[in-house]
């Protein structure tokens, strides 16, 4: 029975291994949600920042937020931008019905993407959406950009992911061949006894 166990671990681990956060967000994100955030990470790495003062009017004469503002679009490296990967992403989408509205859609959606630059350098990029009063996309309501020399969750995703996928194929294999080695022994038990028997 721990056999079986260990046989279904693998199969799982190697199923883990397989799944990728992009798959994970084009499951769980709404095609909107995705396609606004997308946009909003785009405008930013440009150096855009109306779009972020649009979604906060109440701080658009707030000192202290323009500065972070300023600080958070100084943090983009003035390189070409070489890969782009989601390296975490939550979503929670409802539905709710009203005598008035009918059915409305509810949601709150955050996602972590990961770019490299092409000077080696990487940001850190995260988003926090909800859908507005009418059920529809978007409202931003957090991002942050943070700068780093290395990979900040990619690179040790990657290598977790690949522990996995190796320790899950070993338990696959040892599985098989004490399968094979059981069915071999019962069988060649069973057919001597019966030979004995005649």
């Amino acid at each position: 029975m721990p056999r079986l166990y260990l046989a279904l671990f693998a199969v799982f681990s190697l199923f883990l291994g397989g799944c990728s956060m992009e798959a994970m967000a084009d499951k769980l994100l709404p095609s909107d949600v995705r396609s606004e955030a997308d946009g909003q990470i785009d405008r930013l790495i440009a150096g855009e920042t109306q779009f972020i003062f649009d979604a906060f009017p109440e701080e658009r004469d707030n000192p202290e937020f323009r500065e972070q503002m300023t600080r958070m679009v100084a943090n983009i490296p003035d390189s070409p931008v070489v890969s782009r990967d989601i390296v975490g992403v939550q979503a929670r989408t409802e539905q709710s019905y009203s005598a008035t509205q009918g059915a409305v859609r509810t949601g709150t959606y955050n996602l972590a993407q990961e770019l490299k630059f092409e000077n080696g350098e990487y940001l850190l990029v995260q988003l926090a959406h909800t859908l507005d009063d009418n059920g529809e996309c978007c409202v931003l309501r957090a991002i942050n950009a943070q700068k780093s020399a290395e990979s900040p969750y990619l690179e040790g995703i990657q290598q977790r992911s690949l522990v996995m996928r190796i320790v899950g194929l070993l338990f696959l294999i040892s599985t098989l061949v004490t399968g094979a080695y059981l069915i071999i022994r019962v069988g060649g038990r069973k057919a001597r006894e019966a030979q004995m028997g005649e």
